[in-house]
């Protein structure tokens, strides 16, 4: 094993209990945290079977393989990123309009 495969593996590590730490308890986003983190050390430590797996997918290598499971990826945390904004862009208007309200009846009920 390469130097750069130990700082790799360690790195995976890392970022993986760190993520799981923030991803709370809910057992779908472990258990996807896992998959991907198990995925992960092992395409690092054996990087020729990226490439076989790669050539049986039709793709020349196992880097341009990772490349576009990585920009497919991407995309989709990006959307389930935005969609989640949108929610509690919409959360806080409705907070926003009931606390205007309340207020605008404590004001006039003072009156």
């Amino acid at each position: 094993m390469t130097k750069i495969q130990i700082v790799l593996m360690a790195g995976v590590a890392g970022l993986g209990f760190m993520g799981a730490g923030l991803l709370g308890a809910r057992l779908v986003n472990r258990l996807a945290l896992l998959g991907l983190m198990s995925l992960g050390l092992v395409s690092i430590a054996f990087p020729d079977m990226t490439t076989e797996v790669a050539r049986a997918l039709g793709v020349g290598r196992g880097t341009d393989l990772l490349l576009y499971l990585w920009i497919v990826t991407g995309c989709f945390a990006c959307l389930l990123l935005y969609a989640r904004i949108r929610r509690m862009e919409r959360k806080v208007t409705l907070l926003t309009r009931e606390i205007a309200l309340r207020d605008a009846r404590e004001t006039e009920a003072v009156r």
